[in-house]
């Protein structure tokens, strides 16, 4: 088990201490991003890789197909990079020269006859062996100054907390009856409206959107689809849903399908943000 700062820098990229090993496979799928596309022999290369050589667990499954379907940032991946040798260091495992092979099958991958590596690949690949070879006190460093977990001031677990930064006048919900009693605490949308009344709204599944019909209706956010996300709390958390939005469902920065939230993850949709607590 890796200690409390590990596991919330695990928390960031979305998985849990048992998937960790999912990490391996962000800076794989970001050389497959490289030259601006991933390729379907690429892919699938990848889930092989997933199914055979790397335990990825239930969280793990669900960030990498958010990877595989959009692109990655590089800052990200750097980070991903810094946690992984830090991750190495407390394990003893050295895993780095599995993940610099994994980038190379993945590169040639879709090389045609050759196997050719792309440029861009091969620049990717370099930049990334080069993080990877970082000494583990010099990684560790890295990761305490850059994967700072904001402190949060208790509040009652599973709300949904939406900041002051946008005004929403034509915010609306409808009435939802409380649920029963959850391990994870009620789950639920608490917010201020432009005359400064305090609403809550509690339930097991939350929908977001513009249009008419949903939980939490947003209408004058023009950035929104009609049914745009969902919030619905499972038997092991809390996890956003994107419901095929045009303008994309993200968590902390990163653009996802679906993803479990631990405490603290900034969410957007849309222009408007939402902080989860737990």
């Amino acid at each position: 088990m890796v200690d409390t700062e590990l596991v919330a820098a695990l928390h960031d990229f979305g998985v849990d201490p048992e998937s960790r090993d999912a990490l391996v496979l962000l800076p794989v799928v970001w050389v497959a991003w490289a030259d601006g596309t991933l390729d379907p022999q690429e892919r699938e290369l990848i889930l092989r890789l997933a199914r055979e050589r790397v335990h990825l667990g239930p969280q793990g499954a669900r960030v990498l197909e958010n990877w595989l379907s959009f692109v990655p940032e590089r800052a990200r991946v750097e980070r991903a990079a810094a946690l992984l040798v830090a991750l190495d260091m407390r394990a003893r495992t050295g895993a780095h020269g599995d993940i610099v092979d994994f980038c190379h099958q993945v590169a040639t991958a879709a090389g045609g006859l050759f196997g050719r590596v792309s440029a861009p690949e091969r620049e990717a690949m370099e930049g990334l062996a080069r993080s990877l070879a970082v000494e583990p006190h010099l990684a560790f460093d890295t990761l305490r100054a850059r994967l700072v977990v904001e402190a949060h001031s208790p509040v009652e677990e599973g709300w949904f907390d939406e900041e002051t930064t946008n005004p929403l006048g034509g915010l609306r919900a409808r009435p939802s009856e409380v649920p029963a009693p959850s391990p994870y605490g009620p789950a639920g949308v608490a917010w201020t409206d432009a005359g400064g009344s305090g609403h809550v709204v509690l339930a097991e599944r939350i929908t977001v959107g513009r249009g008419r019909g949903v939980d939490l209706q947003l209408s004058t956010d023009g950035q929104l689809s009609r049914a745009h996300a969902v919030f619905e709390r499972r038997d092991d958390g809390v996890y956003l849903v994107d419901l095929g939005s045009l303008n994309g469902s993200f968590v902390n920065g990163e653009r996802v399908k679906e993803r479990r939230l631990f405490g603290g993850e900034v969410v957007r949709l849309g222009e408007t943000q939402l902080r989860y607590r737990h």
